[in-house]
């Protein structure tokens, strides 16, 4: 084989494996970006539903607290 023939047929096959590469690289930032703005989102979404827990927590023990006051009267 000579030696052009060689050269050719490696870059044959390295322009495409190249080209993923820097592909998936370029894709590989986009799902950063992404998931750190999920992540912000999905934090928001369970403070939230920490503290509809924590109200409704808090209503319940208050309500507990006026039934036993008022049963002990």
């Amino acid at each position: 084989m000579s030696p052009q023939l060689i050269g050719a047929a490696l870059a044959v096959a390295a322009v495409p494996a190249i080209a993923y590469r820097l592909g998936r690289t370029h894709a590989a930032w986009q799902d950063v970006r992404s998931s750190r703005r999920s992540f912000r989102r999905d934090r928001r979404t369970a403070w939230s539903h920490t503290a509809r827990l924590a109200v409704g927590a808090v209503l319940v023990l208050l309500s507990l607290t006026v039934a036993a006051f008022d049963l002990a009267r």
